[in-house]
């Protein structure tokens, strides 16, 4: 014991035995030359006397060991990225306590890949999304070695075969066959498929939802194929509801029965209350705020009620909105609506109550919305001021495709209304009108977009004096011709003030050049005008503006020009959300 005690106390003592005198500090500067990016850094991750240079109990001979080290750890690190034979010169210096380490690195050629042979076995074979995947594969004959590459390309393939059902796919063969010499590769990847399974029934663990309503969202059938993109489509189906604190769906793969895997759907409840306030401003309705209540859940069917009360300069009202799932929860609801509006805007002064049932459902891929509106409504119009009842049947259509809801770098939003009312049928007077609105947008590479928009609409009325202000059109405003006032274009009655038309004809070209990540600059030209036939003039307006991207979509401020003034006058709109 004795005899082991000493020797490690000489053990111990080993280092320090090129230690610096007593009270001097001991400095030391690493450098790699020849290198760069992640390779430089890879190396320097490695290196340990890069790690340990700024050590406390640094010593002249620690670092004359870690230095010795140095050259098998640099090519180690090279190694995955294909370099294999590097040649490294070294260097290591002293000025009194100051040490200096310099490593230069010339890396080589690369090691190719002279052959791979990739294959897929079982079943899964034939699967043409497997076929893609394995023409994917990061590393082909004549390319370079990169080690990341052919790890990611395994997790990959093997992530595809797993995601489409084949719950066993594992590999038979796996192995990189490097040869120093030849300074080649040659990669061998076989991977054995297994059987596909296939989807079992789908059970739900809550207590708080009728199994009828969630019946609805499953679009998961029983004996077909597994898929992992169908149990991530429900579950984001699920979350979208906002009911639920936690939707987690799986199929467990030790539960399955003869290659068929139970889905198992485990609910969470979120809250059933939610309120929300919000403030804002806007140059077509001034400073603005929202208050909002919701009930999410009244009843195990989900059930749900809304109020929101809006007030602005210019605008003000207050909605409660019934909600009824239908049988398929996601898309189709039936909804009863009361609300009071009031607006007060340049020569318009209207106060509605309105009633309303409407019928929401998808048919393909567009949303259909079906009405019926009782609305009274007394304006005051220029010289005409009138209390209008209506009961206003109508349906519209509307189709949204975009990459991204709130940073859209491609996407389209098209939405057609037809509606009217009649003398016959409760209403004071008889119209029928069309509306059609859509909105573009081509991503113009990683510079910019360009976004169009137009509006077309027309009106037939028997006596358009007695048509609501709420049923006219108006153009002028942050969405529709800019520099020009909101509702400030239409035609005018023989005192001059601004009336509404018939018919609306407004369309934009707008380019954005993106400036940074957050920031990006826009010119734009803006054409259009209500009018009571199409032979009317349009309005034009250009402009420059400036967009910031928040969480909740762009802010857009832009000085917009109205050309066909004769003063020419210059507007500021400022306008935030998503663009579609």
């Amino acid at each position: 014991m004795k005899s082991l005690r000493a020797l490690l106390a000489i053990m111990f003592l080993l280092p320090l035995l090129g230690a610096a005198p007593a009270g001097a500090v001991v400095t030391l500067e690493v450098a790699v030359q020849g290198l760069a990016g992640e390779q430089l850094q890879n190396v320097l991750n490695v290196l340990s006397i890069e790690k340990r240079k700024d050590h406390p109990l640094l010593t002249p001979g620690l670092i004359l060991r870690l230095h010795a080290r140095a050259p098998d750890e640099i090519r180690r690190a090279l190694e995955p990225f294909g370099y294999y034979k590097p040649v490294i010169e070294t260097d290591i210096t002293q000025e009194e306590e100051l040490w200096s380490a310099v490593y230069r690195v010339d890396p080589g050629p690369p090691v190719s890949v002279s052959a791979a042979d990739l294959e897929i076995k079982g079943p899964g074979a034939e699967d043409p999304v497997l076929a893609t995947a394995l023409e994917q594969f990061p590393l082909r004959e004549g390319e370079i070695l990169v080690h990341r590459a052919y790890e990611d390309g395994k997790r990959s393939l093997l992530s595809a075969a797993r995601r489409q059902g084949y719950l066993d796919a594992d590999f038979v063969e796996s192995s990189v066959q490097v040869s120093t010499e030849k300074n080649t590769a040659e990669i061998m990847l076989h991977l054995d498929s297994g059987p596909r399974y296939k989807f079992g029934g789908v059970t739900f663990h809550q207590d708080f939802l009728d199994e009828e309503y969630l019946a609805g969202f499953v679009t998961i059938r029983e004996g077909e194929e597994y898929t992992l993109d169908a149990l991530l489509d429900l579950q984001q189906a699920l979350s979208d509801t906002r009911q639920f604190r936690r939707a987690e769906v799986i199929a467990p793969r030790e539960k399955a029965v003869e290659l068929t895997v139970p889905v198992e759907v485990t609910l969470t409840p979120g809250p059933a209350q939610r309120y929300s306030i919000g403030v804002g401003y806007g140059t077509d309705t001034g400073a603005r705020g929202k208050l909002g209540w919701e009930h999410r859940r009244i009843n195990r069917r989900v059930h749900r009620v809304r109020t929101d009360l809006l007030l602005s300069e210019v605008e003000q009202s207050l909605a409660v909105r019934y909600v009824v799932p239908l049988a398929r929860p996601q898309t189709d609801h039936l909804d009863y609506t009361a609300a009071w509006f009031r607006e007060n805007v340049e020569d318009i002064d209207s106060e509605t109550l309105m009633v309303g049932i409407s019928r929401t459902r998808l048919r393909g891929r567009v949303q259909e919305t079906v009405f019926l509106n009782l609305l009274e409504e007394d304006f005051t119009i220029g010289s005409d001021s009138e209390v209008t009842a209506l009961l206003i049947p109508g349906v519209s259509w509307s189709r949204l495709v975009t990459d991204d809801p709130i940073r859209t770098g491609r996407g389209y939003r098209a939405t057609l209304e037809v509606k009217g009312a009649s003398r016959d049928l409760v209403s004071d007077v008889s119209f029928a009108q069309a509306r059609f609105h859509i909105k573009g947008i081509l991503g113009l590479g990683a510079w910019g977009r360009l976004i169009t928009r137009a509006e077309l609409g027309g009106t037939h009325v028997d006596r358009f004096s007695e048509l609501p202000a709420s049923q006219r059109f108006f153009a002028g405003g942050d969405q529709s011709v800019r520099g020009y006032d909101y509702k400030s274009l239409g035609p005018a009655d023989e005192t001059g003030e601004i009336v509404g038309g018939e018919n609306i004809l407004v369309g934009s070209v707008e380019f954005e050049v993106y400036l940074s990540e957050k920031w990006s600059a826009a010119a734009f030209i803006d054409t259009g005008n209500a009018m009571d036939d199409f032979s009317g003039s349009l309005e034009q307006g250009v402009g420059v503006g400036v967009r910031w991207r928040t969480l909740v979509g762009p802010i857009r401020l832009d000085l917009a020009n109205a050309v066909s003034e004769d003063s020419r006058p210059w507007r500021v709109h400022l306008n935030i959300g998503p663009d579609l």
